[in-house]
């Protein structure tokens, strides 16, 4: 039996999960590490403990009896976007990596706009500045850790790191590097131009490669450590969301048949494969490319979904293990619109459409008569608009989205349905919850000749897939509810 491994390098846990050459998964693993934050605003991730939990989960998936006696041919990669890991002549880190989240960089994120016009900057690259992505943090170090920009002979993606480490090379794919806004997304390259006008150091960002490419070799030491055979082909890889895409059956935009890929992580993401580039000329939409070679998507990105929906049980049932079931239950009993509240999911500020790291979120119409049934689903039908919005926004660039495919840890049977209603077409849930490291699997199977090509590798949806089609009532009351919904962000006061 052959055996392609996909190690997927979240935010707060690496995941891995074992595919066999007809597509099965013979097994998942999970080990977590801590973001660090030494100031508000920061967030960094030590690459060290990285590898310790690749280790944890490997050594864990290994052991499963699905796996024993299986040929482990391949390695794929994939992990979160927009970091900054720097890195030594011998692919060392000399610093923690600021991860995505990191909101330290607000000068530089404005300053790049000053430099390079918005819509200049999105023609090239798909997208407009933000504290979120890779460049400003660049230029935050260079400019207050001088010493560690020269000391840094590559800065790379976090699952970059993790090849480096287990291959000793370097190098990194184009769908982590158009998330990073020094890159040409037409070209599916690095932008001279951009990299020079930001004075970035061009040859400090690693060789691209497409992502189901081979982009080295396990070695002796890690393959020691990891307890696998050296020698094992290990893809490229790709960035986390184009991965799940890959991971759900979106692998082009021919392939997909109109189906978009709908997140509920931590944040949210309604994504679109699509076979040019696709831009939002005022930036409210990402541009990126696929992992898919020939392919692009178009990604409306919310940053509190999952999260919204932990602040309210926190909220309403701290300490409680069974308090998301509970809420979710009372709230299932509730009629669509909440008893007329609404939320507004900025509890982190937000990118699409808005990209304001200062917006905040909003109860707005609360009565006595309301208790925690109607907040959570205030809450949840507030993500669903929220993403109602990016939807709309790829419609008006010429996506033409027919269905959804849901995945990601917040999923449940309200949400999804909610969501149907609010999009306005069928909902179906993920063939499987670990959407990315299945794409991740699926580049290492490529790449090592298990499956032909990252099209033909991917499974469809099995038949008996829970789909939820929308009401055409509530369909109603939900489009008479965005036009409010999206005007409070404009008439809430700025504190």
């Amino acid at each position: 039996m052959r055996v392609s491994i996909g190690i997927d390098l979240g935010s707060s846990r690496v995941k891995l999960l074992a595919l066999d050459e007809a597509g099965e998964c013979l097994g998942v693993t999970m080990a977590a590490y801590a973001t660090e934050s030494r100031r508000v605003g920061y967030a960094e991730q030590n690459p060290d403990r990285w590898w310790d939990a690749v280790r944890l989960a490997m050594s864990e998936l290994l052991s499963r009896p699905a796996i024993h006696g299986a040929e482990v041919e391949a390695i794929g990669l994939t992990g979160q976007m927009h970091g900054a890991v720097f890195l030594d002549d011998a692919l060392l880190p000399v610093r923690p990596a600021l991860i995505w989240s990191d909101a330290r960089a607000e000068e530089e994120a404005a300053e790049i706009e000053n430099r390079i016009p918005r819509d200049e900057l999105v023609a090239i690259t798909g997208n407009r500045s933000n504290v979120s992505f890779t460049a400003p943090k660049i230029m935050w170090v260079s400019r207050h850790e001088p010493e560690i920009m020269a000391r840094a002979r590559w800065i790379v993606q976090p699952k970059d790191a993790l090849r480096a480490r287990l291959t000793g090379e370097i190098g990194s794919d184009v769908s982590d590097a158009s998330a990073t806004l020094l890159f040409d997304l037409r070209a599916r390259t690095w932008s001279d131009d951009i990299c020079g006008r930001l004075e970035i150091d061009r040859g400090k960002l690693a060789p691209l490669s497409e992502s189901e490419a081979t982009g080295g070799y396990l070695r002796e030491d890690a393959a020691r450590a990891l307890d696998l055979p050296a020698g094992i082909r290990v893809a490229v890889g790709g960035a986390d969301a184009p991965a799940a895409a890959l991971g759900l059956g979106l692998a082009s935009e021919a392939d997909s048949h109109g189906a978009v890929l709908i997140s509920l992580g931590t944040g949210g993401q309604v994504l679109a494969p699509v076979s040019a580039p696709r831009v939002d000329a005022e930036g409210r939409l990402h541009g990126l490319c696929h992992v898919v070679p020939g392919q692009w998507c178009v990604m409306a990105a919310i940053l509190s979904a999952a999260a919204s929906l932990d602040w309210v049980v926190r909220l309403l049932h701290p300490d409680d293990p069974h308090g998301a079931r509970e809420l979710l239950a009372a709230a299932a009993t509730v009629p669509a619109g909440s008893d007329g509240l609404l939320f507004l999911p900025y509890l982190r500020g937000e990118r699409t459409p808005h990209f304001d790291p200062a917006a905040r979120g909003a109860l707005v119409g609360l009565r006595m008569r309301h208790g925690p049934a109607e907040v959570t689903r205030a809450v949840l039908e507030g993500v669903a608009l929220a993403l109602a919005e990016g939807l709309d926004l790829m419609k008006s660039i010429g996506v033409e989205p027919k269905a959804g495919v849901v995945a990601g840890g917040g999923v449940n049977k309200l949400w999804q349905q909610i969501i149907a209603d609010v999009l306005d077409m069928p909902v179906a849930l993920g063939a499987t919850e670990h959407a990315s490291a299945r794409g991740a699997a699926l580049l290492g199977a490529v790449a090592a000749g298990i499956v032909p090509s990252s099209t033909q590798g991917t499974l469809p949806l099995p038949a008996d897939t829970r789909v939820m089609e929308p009401d055409p009532d509530r369909v109603r009351l939900y489009a008479e509810m965005a036009g409010p919904y999206r005007e409070l962000y404009g008439r809430l006061p700025r504190l």
